[in-house]
């Protein structure tokens, strides 16, 4: 199902950003990490841009809230996964745009499935041909 779609990882923890990267370059996707809102905003606008991203709530800077919001206003369609520790996260009215709350357990299973059903629901002519 990867098709090859790029996605962004954006996460504070360096670990988890490469953990994260290694099993999705496993699953054939293409992948960047970025460390901070900064990073996912240049990320988004290069010449190259994501699919997808992955963004966890307690990035650096502005935070995930502010990224949500400048990427609904520069990029509308693009799907953002909160990858969160805690289900509190979700609550915000500004989320409301977001394509799936995933919860920090380990799953990566879990995490790989909602990528999958995202990227097909969003994308669904490039994943079907």
């Amino acid at each position: 199902m990867s098709e090859r779609f790029f996605i962004l990882i954006a996460d504070r923890n360096r670990n988890v950003r490469e953990f994260m990267k290694r099993e999705l370059i496993a699953e054939g996707y293409r992948v960047r990490v970025a460390r901070d809102d900064r990073e996912v905003l240049e990320a988004v606008e290069s010449s190259d841009p994501p699919a997808l991203v992955i963004l966890d709530p307690e990035i650096p800077y502005g935070g995930a809230l502010e990224v949500v919001e400048t990427l609904g206003m520069r990029k509308p369609g693009l799907p953002i996964v909160i990858h969160s520790l805690s289900r509190e996260d979700t609550l915000h009215p500004s989320l409301k745009r977001v394509a799936a709350f995933v919860e920090k357990s380990g799953n990566m299973e879990h995490l790989k499935e909602t990528l999958a059903s995202v990227l097909h629901h969003r994308y669904r002519a490039k994943s079907t041909a």
